[in-house]
């Protein structure tokens, strides 16, 4: 019989190589029977803080309030721009007030003043 030369076989030591884990700082291994305190921590409320990024808006000048005025009134109530051409702010500022306010309170109506409106506006026709 021949014989086969038995291979000898060495096995080296495999190399493991743990994976890099971020150190952490200021770990305090404590002892939990000498921390028997009943303490409750509150923490504290986080401010906001105020970064500066949004856009703050600009006061309106008198001659945007004045355009806005003449435009409402253009709209709402009817009038014409020739009608506020040469006044002043505060006689287009009467005027606007008095037609806000109207509509304001028209709108503050509830349907119950409306309908009794109505019925006396056809009486009104009814008698003549």
């Amino acid at each position: 019989e021949a014989q086969v030369p038995a291979a000898t076989l060495t096995a080296a030591p495999a190399r493991i190589v743990a994976a890099p884990s971020r150190r952490r700082k200021g770990v305090v291994i404590r002892d939990p029977e000498s921390e028997s305190t009943t303490s409750t921590i509150i923490p504290a409320e986080t401010k906001s803080k105020d970064k500066g990024k949004r856009i703050l808006r600009k006061p309106q000048t008198e001659a945007q309030a004045r355009k806005n005025m003449i435009m409402y009134l253009k709209n709402v109530a009817g009038f014409k721009m020739d009608y506020f051409k040469g006044m002043y702010n505060d006689d287009i500022r009467l005027i606007f007030e008095a037609k806000f306010n109207s509509n304001v309170a028209f709108l503050l109506k509830t349907k119950e003043h409306i309908e009794e409106d109505e019925n006396r506006a056809l009486q009104k026709l009814n008698e003549t």
